[in-house]
Order: C-alpha cells, then structure tokens, then sequence
C-alpha cells in the first residue's frame, strides 16, 4: 500500500519532474559529416553510414539527413527552404 502511494507521486511529478533526454534532432551539417543528437540525448558526429546509438546514417542533404531507427527510415531537418526536397523515397 505503500509503495503504490509512492508510484502515485513519482507519476505525477508533483515533487519534481522526470528527466527525459531531449528528442533526437540534426544539430548541423559540417562537409561530410552530420551532428546529430541521438534517442539517448548524446550528440554523434556521423558521415554516411556511421551508426551511433541505434541509428544509421544513410544519406545527406542540404539540410536534411536520412537516417535508419529500428528498421524505419526516418528524415531530420535543420530548417526549411533551399534544397528542402525529400530524401526520402515515395
């Protein structure tokens, strides 16, 4: 019984909030090489095909990158505008 009171709190977060890492997201895009921050919230400098983390890089764009989560392929932006074609195939 107790211990469910304690779960009860944890899950509201009434006392303090959980820490969750940030979301993956392209934080640049240097030559050859992207910087990506990865499901874990670790930032990764990746070239095409380097894995880090779980995921792959598989292509890179202007301002975009394709990358391979768990067997999905999945795009990351920086902003859009020039070269804002998909990288992805249809």
């Amino acid at each position: 019984m107790t211990q469910a009171r304690i779960d009860r709190v944890t899950k509201s977060e009434m006392l303090a909030p959980i820490i969750r890492p940030p979301p993956m997201a392209l934080l640049g895009i240097a030559g050859y090489h992207a910087f990506i921050r990865t499901p874990s919230g670790h930032s990764a400098m990746l070239r095409e095909g380097g894995e880090s983390d779980g995921i792959k890089l598989l292509r890179l764009g202007t301002n975009r990158v394709l990358i391979e989560q768990a067997g999905e392929k999945k795009e990351l932006t920086i902003f859009n505008g020039f070269g804002s074609e998909t990288l992805l195939t249809k």
